[in-house]
């Protein structure tokens, strides 16, 4: 049976670096946007994930990409700041716009169906299609950029929509309340404003990317998919008498602005048993797939969390001391000043050396993976032995 091969990028703001630094060791730091999404049939993305995907349909170099994720002149020309107050918006949705355009000179301004149309599977020698997430903000409800209908009888009509690459980013990424200042509009739709596509449940698009590829006529264990997230804070609740330490989660101090807070962010929040887990349960589980593989999805993202030593106890993962740990777990995903992406940066190489845990699909309790690899290099074998 012949593979349809799913790319899913999440979003995450400036986090989307560490899924270039995946595809760096996956694919070389030499290897171009073209080349990558060659691998694949279909590529979802939402906010973070899309812009470097706008950037893998632009073709640049996989390091070109990391540089300019790297660089705090290119994020400051899409994060663009604003005078604001605490709990006020930080940045400035139109100046975004300008920024995607700048960063992707080339196809920024072609419609997705143009920016899609030559870079074809090596499976099959189709065009890639793309999808990438959106919330309408006026009828508050999804909103899925395709490159390609996603059409048939038993499924209504999945247009094709008729934006640019650029637009389809700026809608995507638009987080709201505590990052940017307004909707995103652009000129190919006039009159319709956009929220961040993690407005939908979508952070991680993997599910809505299998979902579609069922669409386009796939059977579901014709379908592999490869999650990259953007790393994701999971510490455990501290034990009775423990000391105070970044590794346990902090009791939460409930009220107006802290909720206000709490609800803007969490649209980027997604545990290992959501999205991940249904596209494993959809796409059919364990039976058919090649040992030791689980799933014919897998996930590569690191995890801020705590691993277990020797004794069984809960320790700073190797390489991060308490400091660096307590900076990554209460990093915000707008991370622009420059300590702040190094950070992000040093986390990224330390998992990709099995120094930081990788999240799986499904853990237990104990953060002990249940479904998928706990290690990058066990997620790595898995999709080349899959892909």
């Amino acid at each position: 049976m012949a593979k349809f091969r799913v790319l899913s990028l999440d979003g995450g703001g400036s986090w989307a670096l560490i899924q270039v630094m995946a595809l760096i060791d996956l694919y070389g730091g030499n290897a171009t946007g073209h080349q990558v999404l060659q691998d694949f049939d279909l590529a979802a993305a939402n906010s973070g994930g899309s812009i470097v995907l706008g950037a893998l349909v632009e073709d640049m170099s996989l390091t070109t990409l990391l540089n300019f994720f790297l660089s705090e002149e290119k994020r400051k020309s899409i994060f663009v700041e604003k005078p604001h107050l605490p709990e006020t918006p930080k940045y400035k949705t139109e100046e975004k716009l300008i920024g995607l355009h700048a960063a992707l000179p080339q196809r920024g301004g072609w419609l997705l169906h143009e920016a899609a149309a030559d870079i074809r599977s090596s499976e099959t020698g189709k065009a890639i299609h793309l999808l990438i997430v959106g919330f309408d903000y006026d009828r508050s409800r999804s909103r899925f950029f395709r490159s390609a209908p996603a059409s048939g009888p038993a499924w209504g009509d999945g247009d094709a929509a008729q934006v640019r690459l650029a637009e389809a980013i700026h809608a995507s990424s638009n987080a709201p309340v505590l990052f940017f200042d307004k909707p995103a509009e652009f000129l190919s739709e006039p009159g319709k404003r956009y929220w961040d596509g993690a407005i939908t449940g979508c952070n991680n698009p993997v599910l809505t990317g299998v979902v579609e590829a069922i669409v386009l006529g796939q059977t579901p264990h014709a379908i592999v998919a490869l999650s990259i997230g953007t790393g994701s804070v999971c510490l455990p609740q501290a034990p009775a008498g423990a000391p105070k330490s970044a590794i346990y989660a902090p009791p939460e101090n409930p009220g107006i602005l802290h909720d206000v807070e709490k609800l803007a962010t969490a649209i980027v929040d997604d545990p290992p048993d959501a999205a991940s887990f249904l596209a494993h349960v959809l796409t059919g589980g364990s039976p058919g797939v090649p040992g030791p593989v689980d799933s014919r999805v897998v996930r590569m993202s690191p995890m801020v969390s705590p691993v277990r030593d020797d004794g069984g106890n809960w320790a700073l993962p190797e390489g991060l001391d308490e400091d660096a740990f307590s900076t990554l777990a209460n990093l915000a995903m707008d991370a622009v000043a420059q300590d702040q992406v190094l950070a992000i940066q040093n986390l990224a190489s330390l998992w990709l050396q099995d120094k930081v845990s990788n999240q799986p699909i499904r853990t237990d309790a104990n953060l002990k993976p249940e479904v998928g690899q706990g290690w990058f290099s066990q997620a790595k074998a898995a999709w080349n032995a899959i892909r």
